[in-house]
Parts: structure tokens; sequence; C-alpha cells
């Protein structure tokens, strides 16, 4: 068994790899290595179609059509955390549903610290500070942003201050159906699973990764035989 966890988790660093330096051109993408500690490894790469409970629409084809970019500053404690959503299209107007944003651990967020344009209220909160926390503002009713016209959104974090910067990883999800959801230029969630497998094809061990892939690799989670 600890030949194939081993081996399992070879599987998992050889997909990391491919999604940061030879990211496949359509998912799901599934492959075999074999050779490692006398067995073999199925690797399967995955988009993640649900995160933190919510349903992810998929990109409609015209994900430049919406430039998410977001800037961070620090200050005695508190991040001040800021997301603008340009409605790059010139051709219609883009209604906005959901803001969601993933956070690694040591951060919480500020009670009541949410401004801007979108949402006054406190968003939903999955996850804990000690294993990272996932924000979600439901935008209800809808907020419409015009075409060429960017739109923000605020809010803080409390805690210590990371070395390089915290700033997460942000969808946001619209009605339009050739918009759908888009991540922001540091941001996509894939699913990695690794099964290590003797000569007659049974399951010797199982690794289930959520990663996240931009400027570099994140991991989101990981469990050995989910």
């Amino acid at each position: 068994k600890i030949k194939g966890l081993y081996t399992a988790q070879a599987g998992v660093e050889d997909a990391l790899w491919r999604l940061k330096y030879s990211p496949p051109g359509s998912l799901p993408y599934s492959y075999e290595l074999s050779g490692i500690n006398g067995l073999s490894v199925s690797v399967t790469i995955e988009a993640v179609t649900e995160l933190a409970g919510e349903q992810l629409l998929d990109t409609g084809g015209h994900a430049d059509w919406m430039i998410i970019t977001k800037t961070v500053t620090y200050n005695s404690g508190v991040y001040d955390y800021t997301m603008s959503i340009k409605n790059n299209d010139g051709s219609g107007n883009i209604k906005i549903e959901m803001i969601l944003i993933d956070f690694p651990p040591s951060l919480s967020y500020q009670t009541g610290s949410t401004s801007g344009d979108f949402a006054s209220d406190d968003p939903d909160i999955s996850g804990t500070p000690s294993s990272g926390i996932t924000l979600v503002w439901h935008i209800d009713p809808v907020e419409t942003i015009n075409s060429g016209d960017t739109k923000q959104h605020h809010f803080h974090l409390t805690g210590p201050e990371v070395v390089g910067g915290v700033e997460g990883h942000g969808l946001v999800q619209a009605t339009r159906d050739d918009v759908g959801a888009v991540w922001d230029s540091d941001s996509y969630p894939y699913e990695i699973i690794a099964q290590a497998k003797k000569a007659d094809g049974t399951v010797v061990e199982t690794i289930q990764v959520g990663a996240w892939t931009g400027t570099g690799i994140d991991i989101a989670s990981w469990r050995i035989n989910p």
C-alpha cells in the first residue's frame, strides 16, 4: 500500500507538471504511466464544475468579454481587496449574478466590510481560516455592467502579512450564456485523480487533488482514497 501511495503521488506530480508547462487542450484528459514501484498509475485531469457548494456555469466561449483584475494592499493586519470587472464586449451588457473568491489559510473575512457596486451584504463563507476560506456573494438583483464600463467590488480580510502578498482565486458568473463563469487572470481550478494499479488492474491507492493554476500552482485539497 505504501508503494501504491507513492505511485499515485507520482501521478499527481506528473499532472501538476503538465498543468504548469503543457496544459491539455481539452478536458477531461486521461493517460497512464507505467513502471513505477512495479505498478502503473492512471491519471485524469478534469475541470471543476462545483466549488464551495456552488454550481459553476461553463464559459460560453467569450471569456474575453469580461476582464477581471484585482489589487490588494496590506496595512496593520488588514488586507484591502478590490476586484475590478470590465465589460469588454462592444455589443451588449453583462449581468453579474455571483462573485466567488477562494483564499489560502490564515485569513479571515472582516464582517461588514463589503462595499462597491455589487453588494453591501456579507458573503457566504465556507471553510475555516486554518484550512482556507471561500467567499461567495450572490448578487440579487443582478448588477448590470454596460458595454465598456468597469465596476468594482471591495472588502477586507484580516490576518498576518504574507510574503509575496495575498490575491486569492476569483470567479465572476454572468447570466449571459455566451459569457458564463469567468476566472480572473491568475486562476483556473482543476481536479486530478491518480489511481495506482496492479498488473491485473486492481486499484491499490487513489489520490484526489484540487489545484489552482495561474502564475503558479496552488494545492486546494489533497485526499487519499476519497
